[in-house]
């Protein structure tokens, strides 16, 4: 057990620690302390993985201190989201499961609010997360694919289309400030769903015409709610309002084509389809990541449907 005397200021305050709060294989976030000789000194770094020896000679001390100002990092929030990712950036598993496990507190958040209210700052603070991860690691999609879920879950779609969205705009360089927008769009493009009857979206047959219109309206509902959460960023809301638009003039709510598509909808409208393609859907089973891929751009349904140039270097990111 490492024991580094601390250089910290002796009249900065302590607090005592619950080794029962965290467990073998956690990474702890923070530092913890013991008092020796009037003295507090560390025996966990932050950044520390839990063995099952390390647990084992923790819970042998008597006491245990973490500084005040790191006790909010004992909870996984979003605010405490980028010292859990840090410190797990090397655990596939578990950096993923960090993401889930906030996004799934957001939507849900979001989801039973009456006022269709959501924390932008958690958006946000989400993305910058998955930033950093896809930033940190280049093969950040290759392994992490094995470890997503596969449900219908607005938040899994929605963390799912996120990761997707930046990932390729890492690829075509952009800068800090565009892989924000467009990870903000990603994550929020399909919120106005909540609008939509459920009936509708689970349904197992065909949709009827006016079936299909209903769904057709949640990108305009996406759009307005984000608003409503005062997210005006044009980019943002241009990439919402149109990741359904296809690359011949297919596509909703404009028919737009081609260059007529924003560069983020057309990340959004390739992430998307992608992401239902490769998870259960009422009517039919998930394909694999390449087997998707390969039908967005060979596939007679689908071709030209898409920008080729995207499509390409999303298929270069999974092989």
């Amino acid at each position: 057990m490492k024991i580094v005397k601390t250089k910290l200021n002796y009249l900065k305050s302590y607090l005592l620690f619950d080794v029962n709060s965290v467990e073998v294989g956690d990474t702890v976030p923070f530092d913890i302390f013991i008092n020796k000789d009037k003295d507090y000194v560390i025996i966990i770094e932050a950044g520390t993985l839990l063995s099952e020896s390390l647990y084992t000679k923790l819970k042998k001390q008597e006491k245990l201190y973490m500084l005040s100002k790191d006790k909010d990092k004992q909870i996984l929030t979003c605010e405490t989201l980028k010292y859990y990712i840090r410190y797990n950036r090397e655990n596939t598993d578990k950096r993923v499961k960090l993401l889930y496990e906030i996004a799934n507190e957001f939507f849900d958040m979001y989801l039973s609010n009456k006022d269709d209210k959501f924390d932008s700052n958690c958006a946000n603070l989400i993305v910058q997360s998955i930033i950093y991860l896809i930033k940190y690691d280049e093969n950040f999609m290759k392994k992490t694919l094995p470890f997503l879920l596969n449900d219908n879950k607005l938040s899994t779609h929605s963390i799912h289309v996120a990761i997707y969205a930046v990932k390729l705009g890492v690829q075509l360089n952009f800068t800090k400030e565009k892989l924000t927008q467009v990870g903000i769009a990603a994550l929020l493009h399909d919120v106005g769903y909540k609008k939509i009857d459920k009936m509708i979206i689970d349904k197992k047959n065909k949709l009827t015409p006016q079936e299909t219109k209903e769904i057709r309206k949640h990108s305009q509902y996406s759009v307005d709610i984000v608003k409503k959460n005062h997210i005006h960023d044009p980019y943002i809301l241009d990439a919402i309002i149109h990741h359904h638009e296809r690359y011949d003039g297919s596509g909703y709510p404009e028919g737009l084509q081609s260059d007529e598509i924003s560069d983020f909808a057309s990340i959004l409208a390739i992430c998307d389809v992608f992401d239902a393609l490769t998870n259960n859907r009422p009517h039919r089973k998930e394909y694999s990541s390449f087997d998707a891929l390969k039908m967005m751009i060979k596939d007679t349904s689908m071709m030209n449907k898409f920008n080729q140039k995207y499509l390409m270097l999303g298929l270069k990111s999974i092989t």
